[in-house]
């Protein structure tokens, strides 16, 4: 399977995905405006961001998806990573208002991520790539749990809900290559510290405060996934 090479996938094909986004993440946003993700003590502000941009965002990443993986492994890669885009708006949204990645959507999307990737490798022959994600993942996890133990003798907010959301990044992006797994890891990173220096400068923030570190993980795996990348392995 070549992954350097954008498959050709047929226009109505993405326009039809970006409709069916925009009309799920609608769903989804009627279910995270009433804010029942949250736990009894949290009660602050929500989000500044206007909800609307929930079903523009799924819209938007459907097709995009769509646009990137449509007909590889026989149409059966697709699916995978529609899921992973569901899964990473609602996780963005809540981490974002809360600073939590509620395990009730971690942890089911792992099952479901790895068994359309397993399909996908059966449909393609390619179990290569479902070694490769498997391990990405377990790596991923395991760098962002010794990140994880450092943060928290360091007094910092890093938690555990990051290092099971890094396991999924492991496995998104690992099934692309292992290029795409570090392109999201470094883009996370990246972009949370751009995110981190803007808040200082316009003040609204301290060098001592937490952010949300989630959103800037799956905004990098969604990056990784879409950008044209010269597989490692």
């Amino acid at each position: 399977m070549t992954w350097t090479a954008f498959p050709a996938t047929p226009w109505w094909f993405v326009v039809v995905l970006a409709l069916a986004g925009a009309a799920v993440g609608e769903v989804l946003r009627r279910r995270l405006v009433t804010g029942g993700y949250r736990l009894d003590d949290e009660t602050g502000p929500p989000p500044r961001a206007p909800i609307v941009v929930v079903p523009v965002a799924m819209a938007l990443l459907w097709g995009l998806l769509a646009w990137r993986f449509g007909p590889l492994s026989e149409w059966a890669l697709t699916p995978a990573y529609l899921g992973f885009a569901f899964v990473a708006v609602a996780l963005a949204w809540v981490d974002a208002d809360v600073h939590r990645l509620p395990r009730g959507l971690t942890r089911p999307a792992y099952p479901l991520l790895a068994g359309q990737l397993a399909l996908a490798s059966l449909a393609s022959g390619d179990w290569a790539a479902l070694r490769r994600a498997a391990l990405a993942g377990l790596v991923l996890w395991v760098i962002y749990l010794v990140l994880a133990v450092v943060a928290a003798l360091l007094g910092s907010g890093f938690g555990l809900g990051d290092v099971t959301l890094a396991g999924l990044v492991g496995l998104a992006t690992g099934y692309v290559s292992l290029t795409a797994t570090l392109v999201a890891s470094f883009a996370a990173f990246l972009l949370a510290g751009v995110y981190g220096v803007g808040r200082i400068v316009l003040r609204r923030g301290g060098r001592k405060d937490d952010i949300a570190f989630g959103p800037w993980m799956l905004v990098g795996t969604l990056i990784a996934l879409v950008v044209e990348l010269a597989p490692l392995l």
